[in-house]
């Protein structure tokens, strides 16, 4: 699957279920896969609509590390940097990326290379829809993608859950 490159077109996630969560990527011509995340379980599978399967999963829960897989094989990594973590040092294909935050008051996320060139901007549907939009400023690796994807949702949930324990005390 590291071979095939989508082109710089936008990809609409649409996330259906309650606690195991279905996130459903297309664009407007076809539908690239879906993403599904076991509840209470520590990554998940996205099934490529060409059959071919990808793995997601944290390794470290404390240190916030992720991985990407297929099959036996590491696609890539990622860590968590700064001190409110809100930039993710990714290892993807041999190459160093960078997922930050667009902004302190945004959910929206870019993954920049080495030179600080925007390769793709995650944001989220809206207030009240679950899901997200994503905008490949150049064509992107389609693991990478998912990658992105999975850690920018990830990184959503834990503000989500940080949020309602700071309304719950």
């Amino acid at each position: 699957m590291a071979r095939e490159v989508w082109p710089t077109d936008g990809v609409e996630v649409v996330v259906s279920g309650a606690f195991t969560t279905h996130h459903h990527l297309s664009t407007e011509t076809r539908t690239l896969g879906e993403l599904t995340l076991p509840a209470f379980r520590t990554g998940g599978v996205f099934r490529a609509s060409d059959g071919r399967d990808l793995t997601v999963h944290r390794t470290s829960w404390w240190r916030g590390w992720h991985e990407l897989r297929e099959g036996e094989t590491v696609l890539g990594t990622a860590r968590p940097r700064g001190f409110w973590r809100r930039r993710m040092a990714v290892l993807f294909g041999g190459r160093g990326y960078v997922l930050q935050s667009a902004g302190f008051w945004t959910r929206s996320y870019h993954l920049v290379d080495a030179v600080e060139r925007t390769l793709l901007e995650v944001r989220p549907r809206g207030v009240f829809r679950r899901g997200a939009y994503l905008a490949a400023m150049v064509p992107v690796d389609v693991g990478l993608l998912v990658f992105a994807y999975y850690l920018v949702h990830t990184r959503w949930q834990e503000d989500a859950a940080a949020a309602g324990a700071a309304a719950a005390s």
